[in-house]
């Protein structure tokens, strides 16, 4: 194991600025910041005879009196020299400055990270994000192999370096807060604490489990799924919700965001399960099971025709504060609230065209606009919001708003599969919305009586 002893620092390290250009860290020659946050600064530099040039990381020295920090800095070290693979940053050497700080010597990449290239042009091609998701799932073999289990695997921790000739290669990066299975790889954080990104962890994380290789394929799917829609598969403004969706909820199709085949649906929702043991064993099996789906049926998304078509959405709206120490009243009234929408969605001939944990948007496909069509998706949902209004033990803390909503849908038939109808995220009222409304779009030229709130895409249905 790669020891840096951070014992008896000298006091100078501790707020030491920004290094100069020129200054020598260890047989390399800074030349320039290229970057700093909250955890260290990261330098261009070259080798001072060999002339090659490299990434130096310097831990900040503020935070070199604080022993988890220098843990996780030398631990990302341990994985690179543990880890030799091309698509994880290659640790080219280590040591400490003059100061005492210590430094990581990496491999130069330039590019950018694959979070930063969802926001940017939204969701990839299904082409595209195997290229991404195979290379990945082989870095996190490779890790595996060598019992490290990443813990934190999402877009973000994804780096798109320019291989020279107009590609790119995927690195898989941040192996700070990974679990070293050995004797003396020392913990980060107490058995209370939450280790990895809240709102992509995988529930035996949100538990405080143990986790293993399994773990990780819960974040390539995730990570997978964020890929092919552009959203990530449970969202709420509460990162508390968040991981009660991530431990609980049914998991959503892929394909109610974006035209993709169906089976790609099963392969991610198989990754994401809720219980490790059911999931795929290793990155592997995922990643080729993921380009099975998607060779298997490539003209189904084609296949799907566009027609118009209304739709109810109910989401649960629970109390942050109450989210943040649920308790047994609570959780039953939150598992009970969509299977009761559904029961009553689907008994008026509606089909489940998306199931998002905390939302359920049930639709069918009309001939053409059809006013009397869009006035009977009112009265459906008057009579949802109505028996979620009277659900048994109903708890004043969970919350609801049914929304009514017309516009195109891609159809398999009848059954609503994709389109704007399923982009959600487009229409779903504020989060401080409750009760039946309805879109513009469903009430045009009805005469419906409402009356304006404070979101102005939606109207309160009396």
């Amino acid at each position: 194991m790669i020891s840096l002893d951070s014992a008896g620092l000298p006091a100078q390290a501790l707020g030491a600025t920004a290094l100069p250009a020129g200054a020598a860290v260890g047989e390399f020659v800074l030349e320039a910041l290229l970057a700093q946050g909250g955890f260290g600064q990261v330098y261009r530099a070259h080798h001072a005879t060999t002339g090659r040039v490299v990434a130096v990381k310097v831990l900040h020295g503020e935070l070199c009196s604080a022993p988890a920090a220098v843990a996780r800095f030398l631990r990302e070290a341990e994985v690179m020299v543990r880890v030799q693979h091309p698509h994880v940053v290659e640790l080219v050497a280590w040591g400490t400055v003059d100061d005492g700080r210590p430094y990581l010597a990496m491999e130069f990449l330039t590019g950018t990270d694959l979070g930063r290239v969802l926001a940017t042009r939204g969701r990839l091609a299904v082409a595209d994000a195997l290229a991404i998701v195979a290379p990945v799932a082989s870095a996190l073999a490779a890790a595996h192999a060598q019992a490290i289990v990443h813990r934190d695997v999402k877009a973000a921790n994804v780096f798109l370096a320019s291989d020279g000739a107009g590609g790119e290669r995927p690195i898989l990066i941040d192996f700070g807060i990974a679990k070293l299975a050995a004797p003396d790889a020392a913990e980060l954080t107490t058995s209370r604490q939450l280790v990895g990104t809240p709102v992509t962890m995988a529930p035996e994380q949100i538990r405080g489990g143990a986790v293993d290789a399994r773990t990780d394929v819960y974040g390539l799917g995730v990570m997978t799924f964020h890929l092919l829609t552009g959203r990530l598969p449970f969202e709420d403004e509460s990162p508390t919700i968040v991981q009660y969706l991530h431990a609980h909820a049914r998991r959503p199709r892929a394909s109610a965001f974006a035209s993709l085949p169906p089976a790609i649906d099963e392969v991610i929702a198989k990754a994401m399960a809720i219980e490790p043991d059911q999931r795929y064993p290793g990155a592997p099996e995922f990643a080729a099971a993921l380009s099975a789906a998607a060779a298997s049926d490539p003209d189904a998304a084609a296949a799907l025709a566009p027609r118009p078509a209304v739709g109810v959405l109910v989401e649960v709206r629970a109390d942050d504060d109450a989210m943040a120490d649920p308790d047994d009243a609570l959780l039953a009234d939150l598992e009970g609230l969509l299977p009761l929408a559904e029961a009553r969605l689907t008994a008026a001939g509606y089909a489940v065209a998306l199931h998002g944990g905390n939302l359920l948007l049930a639709a069918r496909a009309i001939d053409g606009d059809d006013a009397l069509a869009r006035t009977g998706a009112i009265e459906v949902g008057r009579a949802v919001a109505a028996a979620l209004e009277a659900r048994p033990d109903r708890d004043p803390r969970v919350g609801f708003v049914c929304v009514v909503h017309a516009a195109v849908a891609l159809c398999a038939g009848d059954q609503v599969r994709a389109g704007d109808l399923t982009d959600v995220a487009y229409w779903s009222p504020d989060p401080e919305v409750r009760g039946l409304v309805a879109t513009r779009a469903a009430l045009d030229g009805l005469p419906v009586v409402g009356a304006a709130v404070s979101d102005s895409r939606v109207w309160q249905v009396r």
